[in-house]
Order: C-alpha cells, then sequence, then structure tokens
C-alpha cells in the first residue's frame, strides 16, 4: 500500500512537474493526504506501535518543512508573473489590486516562516529517536499462524481449527500474506450461525457456514476492511465483531 501510494507520486516528484495541472495536482493531493491523516488519528488503532508513531511523525515533520519552502515559493510565483508583464506588481503603495497582491505575498511568506520556525530540526530528530526506540511490549502476531491463535483467545464462541499446510514456521512471507497458513477460525453469532473466518488472496473473509437464517433469510460472506497480515489482536477482534454485526 505504501509502495504503491508513493509511486504513483513519484511519477510526477521525481522528473518534475511538467506544467501547472501537476503542479496543483500535487498540492492537492498533499492536502487530501494531510486531512485523511488527521481523520485517520481520530481511531485509536490507527497505529498500534511507538515505532509507527515515528514514521508518521518523521513524515510530519518533513510535511511541515516543505509545506513552509512551498509557501514562500508561492511568492516568488508572484513576482515572475509581474515580472512578465501578466499581473499587477504587488505594491502597498499601489493602486488596489497591486495592495492587495502585496497582502497575499506578505501572508505567503509569513506563514511559510511561521510553518519553518514551528519545528526545529534537532527537536524533530530527538522526538523520532525517542519514538523509535521506545519498547513496545503489546501482542503483535508474527504470522497469520499467532493471529488466528491471538484471535480466537479473545473471541467468544470461536473455535480454532488448525489445517496448517505445512509447519506454520515454514510458510513464506508471500503466501502468509496472500492466503495465510491455511487455518481457520468458526465463529458462533447471536442468532447462533457459524461464520467461517480465514484469509484468501490478502483479504480477511467471514464466510457464512449455512445459507440463510432461521427466519429464512439470504446469507452472503463479508470481507474486511483490514487486510494486514498481522493486526492487533484487538483492533482484529472489534472488526470482526462489527463485521458480523453489519456495522464494520
Amino acid at each position: 500500500m505504501i509502495g504503491d501510494v508513493c509511486d504513483g507520486l513519484r511519477l510526477i516528484t521525481e522528473p518534475g512537474p511538467d506544467d501547472p495541472g501537476q503542479t496543483i495536482a500535487l498540492a492537492m493531493a498533499g492536502a487530501e493526504a494531510a486531512e485523511g491523516l488527521a481523520a485517520a488519528l481520530d481511531d485509536e488503532w490507527a497505529l498500534y506501535t511507538p515505532q509507527q508513531a515515528a514514521v508518521t511523525a518523521s513524515a510530519l515533520f518533513a510535511q511541515i518543512a516543505a509545506a513552509g519552502a512551498a509557501l514562500e515559493k508561492l511568492s516568488d510565483h508572484l513576482d515572475a508573473m509581474a515580472e512578465r508583464g501578466e499581473i499587477t506588481v504587488p505594491d502597498y503603495d499601489g493602486a488596489v489590486e497591486a495592495e492587495r497582491l502585496c497582502t497575499a505575498q506578505s501572508v505567503l511568506g509569513a506563514a511559510g516562516q511561521e510553518a519553518f520556525g514551528a519545528i526545529d530540526a534537532r527537536d524533530c530528530d530527538e522526538t523520532v529517536d525517542i519514538l523509535a526506540t521506545t519498547a513496545y511490549t503489546g501482542p503483535l502476531p508474527g504470522s497469520t499462524h499467532e493471529t488466528y491463535t491471538q484471535l480466537a483467545a479473545l473471541l467468544d464462541d470461536a473455535k480454532l481449527i488448525p489445517a496448517c499446510r505445512v509447519p506454520a514456521e515454514e510458510v513464506c512471507a508471500a503466501q502468509d500474506h496472500k492466503d495465510g497458513c491455511g487455518c481457520h477460525i468458526e465463529l458462533t453469532d447471536h442468532d447462533g450461525i457459524v461464520w467461517d473466518f480465514h484469509r484468501s488472496d490478502g483479504t480477511w473473509y467471514v464466510m457464512p457456514l449455512a445459507d440463510a437464517t432461521p427466519s429464512g433469510h439470504p446469507l452472503t460472506g463479508r470481507e474486511l476492511s483490514m487486510t494486514q497480515t498481522c493486526p492487533h489482536p484487538q483492533h482484529l477482534a472489534l472488526l470482526v465483531q462489527q463485521t458480523l454485526a453489519g456495522t464494520a
């Protein structure tokens, strides 16, 4: 996921934007990413470890510094347009439009400088280092087999069905990500319906072991929004419960 998103942006950033449309696209993508991140962090399960917080903080510090530089460069572009004779020359003592442009330049420059002043490179590096080296003792699994084991221990009416194709420790990372170890879990919901929880094609699925509810309502399989192979077991348990309840 991270690689795919970054590769898409690098199609523009590495050769450099060829036109204003690409420049604006980068600005809009940055804004959407920042807003999306702020919204994502409202969820207590957005990050599991201090190390993940370190990576996120490092990226945010870089965004702030880059945003400051970009705001100041916008002011330079107004000067370049004026030098080409394409806009009014910004001037506080000029006509209304010239004065307004000068005000805009001042705001751009001040905002850029404020962004730079809001962070200290040494403090940022120290903060990232502290987060990166903070001990984490949470129960993160190291494979899908451990994910199944830890999840089954957390959920009521959950039965782990061992079915490893090969010893769990011998499953390669690529196979583990795609289809897991071969085990699965049978879950019984509050209506007494049994569901099969398993991993296939890089996705977690909850599939009914019956065609319909006791009242005759047809049942269909569901997939979790979570695709990570080894999520925090409590987070995964919550998602499974929400999926069975039809709220995820």
